[in-house]
């Protein structure tokens, strides 16, 4: 009788590779985050008209409609500094998680309100929407995971 080994296969990328990966992601946070930002305050007025109606956020709507944006852009600024990156993507992942906490109560207990996220975002369907931030989830790992050092 013979053993049977399974080699494991690794997937090892250079490091140039991983900088291009991290590096992407970190953009498209960028990317995300100030684009919802100028959408949500270009239409202030009316986002926080549509968090009132939220069960979860009711009477604290303009402070949350105000703090939303300026956090995004925030950690967009944190994003920019590479000796502060990590940080920043670390936030975003932070962020994102609980957008996505919040999409899912919002679907779960059986709100309908709009989403109001900002431009083409907004045009999503709620479980769409919970898909398209696990996908930023995903890349926020990832990003975290490729650049340990």
């Amino acid at each position: 009788m013979g053993t049977t080994s399974i080699k494991q296969i690794h997937f090892q990328l250079s490091t140039k590779n991983k900088e291009i990966i991290f590096d992407t992601v970190v953009y498209l946070f960028i990317v995300l985050f100030m684009y919802t930002a100028a959408s949500k305050l270009l239409t202030i007025k009316s986002f926080a008209s549509t968090l009132a109606k939220s069960p979860l956020i009711g009477s604290y709507s303009l402070l949350v409609a105000w703090a939303i944006p300026i956090i995004e852009i925030a950690i967009s600024l944190v994003l920019i500094f590479p000796t502060i990156r990590k940080t920043g993507l670390w936030a975003s992942l932070i962020l994102m998680l609980a957008f996505t906490t919040y999409l899912m109560y919002m679907v779960f207990s059986g709100s309908e309100l709009p989403c109001h996220c900002g431009g083409v975002i907004s045009k999503m369907t709620w479980q769409q929407h919970i898909w398209f931030n696990l996908g930023f989830l995903a890349l926020g790992i990832i990003g975290i995971n490729i650049n340990k050092k």
